[in-house]
């Protein structure tokens, strides 16, 4: 969780990513291909712990998705 770069094993698309922790319930998952940058994730709970915001950044499409998760 401190945005060390490691092997991705799974998913030809991406050969490596790094996860880092960006404030008390934040994170930032960055995916690369070959040492490119081609996915740029962030993720936020909520102070109540009842949903997360997710803000994906598609930089091989130039896109960019949003989703809020509600906990069941």
């Amino acid at each position: 969780m401190d945005g060390t770069e490691a092997p991705y094993r799974g998913d030809p698309r991406t050969t490596s990513v790094s996860v880092k922790k960006t404030g008390p319930n934040s994170f930032e998952e960055t995916d690369k291909r070959e040492g490119k940058v081609i996915s740029v994730t962030r993720m936020t709970v909520s102070a109540d712990g009842k949903s997360m915001k997710v803000v994906n950044d598609d930089k091989l499409h130039g896109t960019q998705n949003e989703i809020t998760l509600e906990k069941q």
